[in-house]
């Protein structure tokens, strides 16, 4: 994690009770990667026929 990403996630600031963070960078962005790899994943995933055939729907009424 380079500085600029640990300044824009907080790493070493005080959070609203006054403590740091107790996970120190590396974890912390060790975590993030693993959640991302999670998301794409689910991300994807292809959409269910059930939401497809309603964004159908809710697309032709759209054009009227």
């Amino acid at each position: 994690m380079s500085k600029d990403e640990a300044e824009a996630a907080g790493a070493g600031r005080p959070n609203k009770t006054g403590t740091k963070p107790v996970l120190d960078r590396q974890i912390q962005a060790h975590i993030g990667r693993k959640l991302k790899a999670v998301y794409d994943e689910v991300a994807a995933e292809p959409l269910p026929k059930e939401i497809l055939d309603l964004l159908a729907k809710l697309e032709g009424r759209s054009k009227e």
